[in-house]
Formats: C-alpha cells, structure tokens, sequence
C-alpha cells in the first residue's frame, strides 16, 4: 500500500504550499473544503520568506562557488611564482658559485629540494619568507633576484590573499542565509503537518484511493515498492 511522505527539504515543502495554494483556489477559491481557507491564507504568507530565502542561497552559493574558483587561480599562480623563483636561485647559486647558507634565507634546504606547499595558508607563508629573505640578502650586499622578481612575487601575494578574504566572508553570508532558511523548517514542518491534517480529515470518508487521488492534487506523495503500480498508471491504463 503507498505510504505518505512529507515533505522535508525546503525546496520539497515550497513546491508543496504552492501546490496547496494553487489547487485550493482552483478547487473552491481558497475556501476549502479539503484545506480551509485559514490555513490556506497562513500558506500564502509564508511562501514569500521561504522563496526569498531558498533565493538567496542560491545566489550567495553561485557567488561562493565564483569566489572559489578565483581563490584556486590565484592559490596556482602564486604556487607557480614561488617555484620560479626557487628554480631561478637554484641555478643562479649554482652558477655563481654562492654560498649554500644563501638557500635558507628562501626556505630552501642546502640540497635545494624544492618544499611541498600543501596549504594555502602554507603557501601565502612561504611567500611572505621569500620576500622577507630577499631584504636581508639585499642587505647582506647579494644582487636582487629576478624573474621573478620580490615585487611580482608580492603582487601575487596580496591578490592570493584578496581571492581568500572574498572566499571567507561569501562563505560568512552563505551561512547566514542558510541559517536564515533553517529558522523557518519548524514552523514549515508545523503547516505541512497541519495541511495534510485538514486534507485526510475532510477526506477520510472517501475511499483510500480517491482519497489519495484528491491529496496527489494538493501536492502529497507517496512511496510504493518496486513490486507496487502507482495507482496514475493504472488509471492510465484504464483509459
């Protein structure tokens, strides 16, 4: 025998109460009798903050998910900076035969070995090193290092940590728009309780499938089994 099930995601319990609406004014204009016109007016006024607010998490998750994507870029192009410039002093020390001590100034081990950087927060902290080695070799009378050079790899840096302060506070108005919605679930729950209340006690004199022929109109589901026929397809078939 089909099972009722309620509604129990946001966006399953709008489309319900629009349903609601929608067949009780086409049915009887609002005023019942399957759904009394009372809590078909309290289904009008709740469907708008509801709406808005499954609106609003959409639109602050697409502008999340944007953040992200320019917080990745820009986390990959400050990685590449920083192995640059740690490939170009590898082989400038080379080269020049510079003294090894000059790769710890970089966060270089004496093999060279290039640093895995497996954050971000690790990455934009390597890049801040760098460029703080970079004023004590200048001070320490080394030539400045180029391609790249400090100011590219700073340029890098501050639009890195811009795209991660974006990602940050994108996150910060997804929540409250997520927790907005989450404030209105209990008093959802109560209406689609109360909707389905009114409909099976104005219709429990019909027989069982009439009865859920009428509340599939208001929007109700049921589940069957695999062994079980929807009963649309066997009126379907009917015809």
């Amino acid at each position: 025998m089909p099972r009722l099930r309620k509604p129990e995601a946001a966006l399953a319990r709008l489309v319900f109460f629009k349903q609601v609406v929608e067949t009780s004014e086409k049915d009887t204009g609002g005023k019942g009798p399957y759904v009394s016109a009372a809590t078909v007016e309290r289904t009008k006024q709740f469907i708008p903050g509801l709406e808005s607010g499954l609106g609003n998490i959409s639109q602050f998750t697409s502008l999340t998910q944007k953040e992200i994507r320019e917080k990745n870029q820009a986390m990959t192009v400050l990685k590449v900076y920083i192995r640059d410039f740690w490939e170009v002093l590898k082989r400038r020390v080379y080269r020049e035969q510079l003294p090894l001590d000059l790769f710890a100034l970089f966060q270089l081990p004496k093999s060279g070995k290039v640093p895995a950087l497996s954050s971000n927060r690790e990455c934009l902290e390597m890049a801040e090193l760098i460029i703080k080695g970079e004023a004590v070799a200048l001070e320490s009378g080394y030539a400045p290092m180029t391609n790249p050079d400090v100011s590219q790899l700073s340029e890098k840096l501050d639009i890195a940590r811009k795209e991660l302060k974006d990602v940050s506070e994108a996150d910060l108005q997804l929540d409250k728009v997520q927790e907005s919605v989450s404030g209105l679930m209990p008093e959802a729950k109560k209406l689609v309780d109360r909707i389905i209340a009114e409909l099976e006690f104005n219709l429990y004199e019909k027989e069982d499938a009439g009865k859920r022929r009428i509340m599939r109109n208001y929007g109700v589901q049921y589940e069957v089994t695999k062994n079980e026929v929807q009963e649309e397809d066997i009126e379907t078939s009917a015809n």
